[in-house]
């Protein structure tokens, strides 16, 4: 049901809820939650004033998402508590809550929705880019978008606390997230009020799970790469989890055929990373979806330009001309005119115009990338700023 079509419980009891947990499905909220549950003392408000809401990306590991359906939801039910699931259901939202989704609103949750919705990597598909790790952008878009227009609509512009799942190794993201506290809402950070360090997380949901608690992560996040030690953990996951990692690296294939400067470690390729670490399970999964996928052929130009903060406005404009097999396209590619070159990364493009090495630059090439997925797609005014720098002596009107 989408958000403006839906009656929620709230509205027909007239009872809103002052209290909202947002669960991400890791081992923060997760502690929080199973913690109010297990010692009614670690709370001061009554269980059927509590919201537990989540925000589905579509991408999760399906390790925490069976620990999640295994240990908290059935919790949830023993206990009542209302559980809403919401995700979006199309690559742009709204702050009224157009394009999002809610999935199920229920103090008797029986399964997570998590794979119900318009997924982060049908975005990173459709515009063949990968998440960056110079900022949150996805988790603002995949979850705060899709979360903000519910906590509002089911709190009624009523006071709330809203509590999130900082321990004391994250208290810089505590003080960002007070900087948004309002007359109505207040930003409460149990872990903190605790003095809970991560270890102390995953200490307490050892004893009351019985499981080791698995970092909540999208598969391609790069953020999980970040560290020497998420780095590890993160082959180690690919490891256990081998359609995760091939997930993974088809978004980074796809991604690279328009952008050869584009990978998901800051410093190279995840396929780089998941050879030498010989997972051959996940290379096996992710040639396999390579050979199974239609192919298209894309014609892509892209233009920088000066501006001020020295920073240069890069757009791209993505033309599709063809899809099909990777043969067929393969013979078709190199019928286009300009340079034939197949670069370090191994995929053969066709150049007519170099990419320069100072701003302003243009560059246009021809290649195939093992998606028909990708969308046609060019900025607002690209061919002005195109033509600015391929041909200066034209006029625009």
């Amino acid at each position: 049901m989408d958000l403006q079509d839906s009656l929620f419980a709230a509205a027909d009891s007239g009872s809103y809820p002052s209290h909202v947990l947002s669960w991400g499905l890791g081992a923060d909220s997760t502690a929080i939650l199973l913690r109010w549950l297990h010692e009614p003392a670690s709370r001061d408000f009554a269980l059927d004033d509590l919201l537990v809401i989540t925000a589905h990306t579509g991408d999760e590991y399906p390790s925490t998402l069976r620990d999640s359906e295994e240990v908290v939801l059935p919790a949830l039910r023993a206990h009542g508590v209302r559980l809403v699931q919401v995700g979006r259901n199309r690559r742009n939202t709204t702050a009224a809550g157009d394009g999002i989704t809610v999935f199920s609103d229920t103090s008797a949750p029986e399964r997570l929705y998590a794979n119900d919705g318009y997924a982060l990597s049908d975005e990173h598909l459709g515009s063949a880019t990968l998440p960056q790790l110079a900022s949150r952008r996805c988790s603002a878009r995949a979850k705060g978008a899709a979360l903000d227009p519910v906590i509002a609509r089911l709190t009624a512009g009523l006071p709330y606390r809203h509590y999130l799942g900082f321990e004391t190794g994250e208290i810089r993201r505590a003080q960002r997230d007070s900087a948004y506290n309002t007359a109505v809402r207040q930003g409460v950070y149990p872990l903190l009020v605790w003095d809970w360090s991560r270890t102390d997380v995953l200490s307490y949901l050892r004893s009351v799970t019985g499981r080791e608690w698995q970092k909540s992560a999208c598969y391609q996040c790069p953020f999980q790469f970040s560290s020497k030690a998420g780095f590890a953990a993160a082959m180690e996951r690919y490891r256990r989890e081998p359609e995760s990692g091939a997930r993974a690296l088809y978004l980074e294939a796809v991604s690279v055929c328009f952008n050869p400067k584009q990978g998901l470690l800051s410093a190279g390729r995840l396929i780089d990373a998941v050879r030498a670490a010989e997972l051959t399970e996940v290379l096996q999964l992710f040639e396999t979806r390579i050979a199974a996928n239609e192919h298209g052929l894309y014609e892509v130009r892209r233009v920088a330009q000066a501006r001020s903060g020295g920073t240069p406005l890069i757009a791209r404009c993505v033309r599709q001309l063809g899809r099909g097999s990777a043969t067929d396209l393969g013979a078709a590619l190199l019928q286009q005119a300009g340079d034939i070159v197949t670069g370090a990364d191994g995929i053969t493009r066709v150049i007519r115009r170099h990419r320069g090495t100072e701003v302003p630059w243009a560059e246009h090439f021809y290649v195939v990338a093992p998606s028909s997925a990708v969308a046609d797609k060019a900025r607002a005014g690209f061919e002005a700023m195109f033509a600015s720098v391929t041909r200066p002596d034209l006029t625009l009107i």
